[in-house]
C-alpha cells in the first residue's frame, strides 16, 4: 500500500502541473481569439509551452560538462535516500536523509540557477545564499559529527573543500576566461565525483555493518548481499 501511495503521489506531482498548464493554454487561447482570417492566433500559453520544452542547445556539445555535473549530483542523492530507506539504524538513517535533502537543495540551486536569478532580479547577494547553504552544511556536521566519523570522512572533507573552492572562485579576481572556468566548474565536477565515492562507500559500509529495515529473503530481494559482495 505504501508503494502504491508513493507511486500515486509522484504521478500526481507530474500530472497536476501539466493539467494546470493545459488549462492556462486553453484560457489564453480563448482570450486571444482569432485573427482576421479566422485562424487561431498563437497564444502566450503556447509560447510558454514551447519555451518550457525547448532544446537550449545550438550545437551538440554545448554545456555538456555542466549537464554531466548535474547528472553526477543525482548519484549521491539517490544513494542517500535509497540507503536510508533500507537501514534500521536510526541515527544513520537521519544523517543520510538530512544529507540527501541538503544535496538536493544544492542541486536545485545549481540546475535552476536560483542564486543567479535572485542576484539578477532582486539584488540578493551571492555571498548571502552561499552563506545560507554553508550554514546548513555546518549544522548537519555539528548534529551528526559522531556518525560522520564512522564513515570515510576524508573523502567528504576532500569533496567539501573542492566545492567550497569552486564557490569561492566566483568571487576571486582571476584574470582570463579559461582559468576562472576551470577553477570554478572543473573543481566542482571533481568535488562531485569524490562526493559520489564518499556516499557510495558510506552506503556499502552501512549496509554491511547494520541490519536493514526489511531484510532480503533468500529467493527474491538480495540488495544487501549485492552491496556486501561488490
Amino acid at each position: 500500500m505504501q508503494t502504491h501511495r508513493t507511486a500515486l503521489l509522484l504521478n500526481l506531482a507530474v500530472i497536476v502541473p501539466f493539467a494546470l498548464l493545459t488549462a492556462y493554454i486553453k484560457v489564453s487561447t480563448i482570450l486571444n481569439g482569432y485573427s482576421a482570417g479566422r485562424t487561431l492566433r498563437r497564444s502566450t500559453g503556447i509560447d510558454l509551452l514551447i519555451t518550457l520544452f525547448s532544446e537550449p542547445y545550438s550545437i551538440p556539445y554545448e554545456g555538456i560538462l555542466t549537464e554531466i555535473s548535474e547528472i553526477v549530483w543525482c548519484f549521491p542523492i539517490a544513494l542517500c535516500f535509497f540507503t536510508a530507506h533500507l537501514l534500521r539504524h536510526r541515527q544513520l538513517r537521519r544523517y543520510l536523509s538530512c544529507f540527501g535533502i541538503f544535496l538536493s537543495l544544492l542541486l536545485a540551486d545549481d540546475a535552476f540557477r536560483i542564486t543567479l536569478i535572485l542576484y539578477s532580479l532582486l539584488d540578493v547577494p551571492k555571498i548571502l545564499m552561499y552563506g545560507l547553504y554553508s550554514s546548513v552544511g555546518v549544522a548537519i556536521a555539528i548534529c551528526f559529527w559522531r556518525t560522520i566519523l564512522t564513515t570515510p570522512y576524508r573523502l567528504l572533507l576532500i569533496s567539501g573543500a573542492l566545492l567550497v573552492f569552486s564557490a569561492a572562485a566566483d568571487f576571486l579576481p582571476i584574470r582570463g576566461i579559461g582559468t576562472p572556468i576551470m577553477l570554478e566548474d572543473g573543481t566542482k565536477l571533481l568535488g562531485l565525483v569524490n562526493l559520489s565515492i564518499y556516499v557510495w562507500q558510506s552506503a556499502k559500509l552501512a549496509l554491511t555493518k547494520f541490519p536493514m529495515a526489511n531484510p532480503p529473503s533468500n529467493t527474491s530481494d538480495r540488495t544487501g548481499q549485492l552491496f556486501q559482495n561488490f
